[in-house]
């Protein structure tokens, strides 16, 4: 019939073509996922970067109201009365799982009167540690998922050597820069204040940021370990910036804590 709709005529995809259609959507995906991988991973830094920045801020306004004093190590440095409460690892931060009774509470934390329990103590990639039985902290040392989780907070501050060797004699290696005035410190741009684990030496080595393989590495397994060891760090003036160490580890494995021209982790005697 003249002027009458004609029904229009669809044709499927034959399956060649489906596969083909498929094909270029699966390429494109495994084009896009690493480059969207490595942006969400350098966003990790800038948020440990903004993270390392406030509690700067904080760990000032504390040393302004302790007469230009940082925050001590522990219970035990700092003379309070009562049961053991760890600070190194963790200044600020939320209440530990019940399981690591050695780490304060939060609200017995040096930064809780500036930081509250914020999420600025938590890094985004903290794969945790595993560092094995812990006997005078009555602890297993299995710090996992995360530091966060376990213990309350990502971020170290650095109060002791930990055994590492270092080339010259240290000021302090039992506290190092923890519990001192402002004015210890001869190169505040330089000297290191609060770190994550995989900027040092502990019993195990550890890759949190750009992790490509293992993120609990043993000695023994060093030298084979291809990948870098990544740390935002905050500095003693307040600057934060990220750093590899992977030369500082694995070059010279009895001595890590060496100067750079970018850090210093201790002071010597003078």
């Amino acid at each position: 019939m003249n002027g009458a709709c004609k029904e229009k005529s669809w044709q499927a995809f034959t399956l060649i073509e489906l596969l083909v259609v498929i094909a270029i959507l699966a390429i494109l995906a495994a084009l896009l996922l690493p480059a969207l991988g490595r942006a969400k991973e350098h966003a990790q830094i800038t948020q440990c970067l903004s993270n390392l920045r406030q509690i700067g801020l904080s760990v000032k306004m504390y040393a302004d109201d302790h007469d230009a004093t940082l925050p001590c190590r522990d219970s035990e440095q700092s003379g309070k009365p009562g049961p053991f409460e760890n600070y190194a690892l963790g200044l600020g931060g939320n209440d530990p799982d019940q399981s690591h009774g050695f780490m304060a509470r939060a609200t017995n934390r040096p930064l809780y009167q500036y930081l509250g329990q914020s999420a600025v103590s938590r890094c985004p990639a903290d794969k945790g540690q595993q560092e094995g039985p812990l006997d005078f902290w009555n602890d297993n040392g299995e710090w996992k998922p995360s530091n966060f989780e376990a213990l309350g907070c990502s971020y170290r501050l650095n109060a002791a050597l930990w055994d590492n060797d270092t080339l010259q004699l240290p000021d302090d290696p039992a506290a190092n820069l923890a519990g001192k005035k402002e004015n210890w410190v001869l190169s505040p741009s330089r000297f290191i204040e609060v770190h994550e684990p995989p900027a040092f030496w502990y019993g195990n080595y550890y890759h949190w940021h750009f992790a490509r393989g293992p993120t609990t590495v043993v000695p023994g397994d060093l030298a084979a370990d291809a990948q870098k060891f990544i740390s935002p760090i905050l500095f003693v003036d307040g600057h934060s910036a990220n750093h590899d160490f992977t030369h500082a580890l694995k070059d010279d494995r009895r001595h890590p804590m060496e100067p750079t021209k970018d850090w210093i982790w201790y002071k010597p005697q003078q």
